[in-house]
């Protein structure tokens, strides 16, 4: 606001003085004014207050009239001459504003292409002739019409409010940053020493043809300068021009149709205006530079995080065309097991291995159909590698525009794990199943032998052996519904005493009538734990249940269950340790996976997810699982769980 303020002010002094200089400069020659300042001071100061509401605008206006009314009157001019010229000497500098405004067809005033320049100097050339046909010139009645002086006061007013307009829109309404770099203090100075030269020796013998030297400081400072140091640049030869007028070494006179005089009038605008063109384009280029650079910059960090993400992926992400593959992530490379060729003709079946999901080597062709000419969102499942390390990857493809080029792109989706969840569910299903089936066969063989009304001894044998049958099925239906639980991976970790929990489940397994499969236990657990008491609960019973089924029918299970602080500070170790049948050499790990079952020679077989949620409890823990088998017979099971 302060900037916007001294701005007002100093044009509004500069108007003040405007018409006086006018007026004032016919003691040079009577018939044309050496200097009208008027129109380009009038153009500037609209330019500054343009934005105003419209009352004020047509104040600011009314004011231009007085003082150029006061003025003329001052320096002899008749009340009535004097209105007039008012009138039309503000209406010249409206009419050059609101023509530029509108044929420039954007906001501002700042000129920033060469059609901007034009414009300008073409609203200037035509608000001139507007008014010097209006009889708006002093000392040219409207009788004289058409006539040289007029001619050539349109020339003089048209330079002044050309220049003085192309200059000031660029110091007033111009933003402060500049694109092009400032020119060292030096290089300025000695350039405003050539340019005042250049203006004197112009002046200085209107009989050499020295015109031309004005342009040799446009064409220097356009090259060197800002677009606002280039305007400086302007204003200064245009001053010192205006001063050469008044000397006696101007000898430019007004000869002929078009005199010498009005010459170098036109000079000026074309100096004025070839000078900001040069910068301008200067600018323009520097701006264009900076904004391909922006992009490129924006480009490559776009670039730089999409191949981040593409590396990411566990997809494998492939572009493909006529010539071969042009790209692809990393996870490709781990998925395919090797690099990629680049070439097209490669053979992906033989080079990467490729199979049907039955084990036969994948035809070529069929392959480089669903890469380079198969419909969109086609999908094909491959094999990759042997053995263990056999992956199955669901490949589909994708036309996209690549630099104006057609091309593939290829998702290569690890789908191993899903298909093998899918066998184990289908597997678990089948178990369960079977596994229900038989106790159900037998429930319902000894629920017909009791209906045959058989003897006391007998109906209590059948009971029995129906209730061992349901046992059975509870057991199925449990671990299945426990197996659900465990993974979810809820915890609600709380501060466990080991002993409460294990002397609770012993009791409920009395409660339960389960007498005949109650083991002895031997107890010490004297440490707290920080767990989930369901989770942990469910654990511990596992373990009992898998140290019954797997002991001889004939022997009572003994279970021996101890606590320690493990050797790593904040855990505690607990072994559950027992006498069956022992883990079959080598499957120390095997019997922790899912759908494992142990061996024929315990009580019976459990659906084998039992080992298989303990381990995934303890991890849900943070802890550590391992079993061996112990010398003596049985089993231990070590697990470690958060000290409280």
């Amino acid at each position: 606001m302060g900037r916007q303020a001294a701005r007002l002010w100093f044009v509004v002094g500069c108007y003040l003085l405007a018409p006086y200089l006018g007026l004032d400069s016919f003691e040079v020659d009577p018939r044309i004014a050496e200097v009208w300042p008027l129109g380009g001071v009038g153009f500037v100061l609209l330019t500054v207050v343009w934005g105003l509401p419209r009352r004020r605008l047509l104040l600011v206006l009314a004011a231009m009239l007085v003082v150029c009314f006061v003025t003329a009157v001052a320096l002899g001019e008749p009340p009535a001459y004097a209105a007039w010229f008012g009138l039309v000497a503000v209406l010249q500098p409206w009419v050059m504003a609101a023509a530029y405004r509108r044929l420039r067809g954007a906001p501002g005033w700042v000129p920033r292409h060469a059609a901007d320049v034009g414009t300008l100097l073409a609203a200037a050339i035509a608000s001139s002739l507007l008014v010097g046909l209006l009889g708006g010139y002093p000392g040219l009645a409207v009788t004289d019409l058409p006539s040289k002086v007029l001619l050539w006061w349109v020339l003089r007013n048209a330079v002044f409010s050309f220049v003085g307009g192309l200059i000031f829109c660029v110091l007033f309404h111009r933003e402060r940053t500049e694109a092009l770099p400032a020119s060292a203090w030096y290089h300025r100075v000695g350039l405003a020493a050539v340019a005042a030269l250049c203006v004197v020796g112009t002046y200085h013998d209107p009989s050499l043809p020295l015109s031309w030297l004005l342009i040799v400081p446009s064409v220097w400072g356009g090259m060197t300068l800002t677009v606002r140091g280039t305007a400086w640049l302007t204003l200064y030869v245009a001053l010192v021009a205006a001063g050469m007028t008044y000397l006696p070494q101007n000898q430019f006179g007004y000869v002929g149709l078009l005199p010498a005089a009005s010459i170098v009038d036109l000079l000026v605008v074309a100096s004025s205006a070839f000078a900001l063109l040069l910068a301008l384009m200067r600018d323009q280029r520097a701006r264009l530079i900076e904004e391909l650079a922006e992009r490129g910059r924006e480009s490559e960090a776009q670039r730089s995080l999409l191949e981040a993400v593409l590396d990411a992926m566990d997809e494998g992400v492939v572009v493909v065309d006529d010539q071969g593959v042009r790209s692809h992530n990393s996870a490709t490379r781990q998925l395919l097991g090797r690099p990629l060729p680049t070439d097209r003709a490669m053979a992906w079946s033989e080079t990467f291995g490729l199979q049907t999901l039955d084990g036969r080597l994948f035809d070529d062709a069929t392959l480089r159909r669903v890469l380079y000419e198969g419909l969109d969102g086609e999908r094909l499942e491959v094999r990759v590698g042997h053995g263990a390390d056999a992956r199955v990857l669901e490949v589909s493809a994708q036309s996209v525009s690549h630099g104006g080029d057609a091309s593939r792109l290829l998702l290569l989706h690890d789908v191993t794990a899903q298909r093998a969840r899918v066998r184990e569910l289908s597997s678990f299903a089948s178990m369960v199943a079977h596994d229900l089936r038989g106790p159900l066969t037998v429930l319902d063989g000894w629920l017909e032998v009791v209906e045959d009304d058989p003897g006391p001894e007998q109906a209590d044998a059948a009971l029995a052996r129906a209730r061992d049958a349901s046992e059975r099925m509870r057991q199925v239906i449990e671990d299945w519904l426990n197996y659900a639980v465990v993974q979810e991976g809820r915890l609600h970790p709380e501060v466990v005493a080991l002993d409460q929990v294990v002397t609770g489940l012993v009791e409920s397994r009395r409660s339960a009538g389960l007498d005949h499969d109650e083991p002895r236990f031997h107890l010490d657990l004297p440490h707290r734990v920080r767990a989930d008491p369901g989770l942990l609960r469910q654990l511990l019973d596992n373990l009992v249940d898998n140290a019954v089924k797997y002991t001889a029918a004939d022997d009572v299970p003994l279970v021996s269950m101890r606590s320690r602080a493990d050797d790593e500070p904040g855990w505690v170790r607990v072994e559950v340790a027992d006498r069956g049948v022992g883990i079959p050499a080598g499957q120390e790990e095997q019997i922790f996976e899912e759908f494992h079952r142990g061996p024929a020679e315990g009580r019976s077989q459990g659906t084998g997810l039992g080992l298989a949620l303990t381990r995934r409890i303890v991890g849900m823990h943070g802890g550590r699982m391992t079993a061996h088998r112990n010398p003596e017979g049985g089993s231990t099971f070590v697990f470690t769980v958060p000290a409280a």
